[in-house]
């Protein structure tokens, strides 16, 4: 309850339901992952993920800390565009 309970004070923030309150939103989101620690990701995503945009962004987080890799949609496709960008980038480096 805790979790959903800082969930909905940062999804009410993010949505314009509630006006947002910087440190209010730091401390929220900092004590949001401090509750998600050691908790069951698959159980979170299951439970909460689907009511509440920060805990599912909390879970994109943590897997983004662990495997360095985004793994929402689009993600494989945003990968193939910074790798396109990045060989372009270089590219025009080697010119100069």
């Amino acid at each position: 309850m805790y979790i959903a309970h800082l969930a909905a004070q940062l999804d009410a923030m993010d949505s314009g339901a509630a006006p947002v309150r910087a440190v209010a939103y730091r401390l929220f989101a900092r004590r949001l992952v401090a509750a998600m620690a050691g908790y069951p990701e698959a159980q979170l995503a299951a439970e909460l993920g689907g009511h509440h945009g920060a805990v599912k962004h909390a879970l994109e987080q943590r897997h983004f800390d662990v495997h360095g890799v985004i793994p929402s949609e689009g993600a494989a496709f945003a990968r193939l565009l910074a790798t396109a960008l990045l060989r372009k980038a270089g590219r025009r480096g080697r010119r100069r």
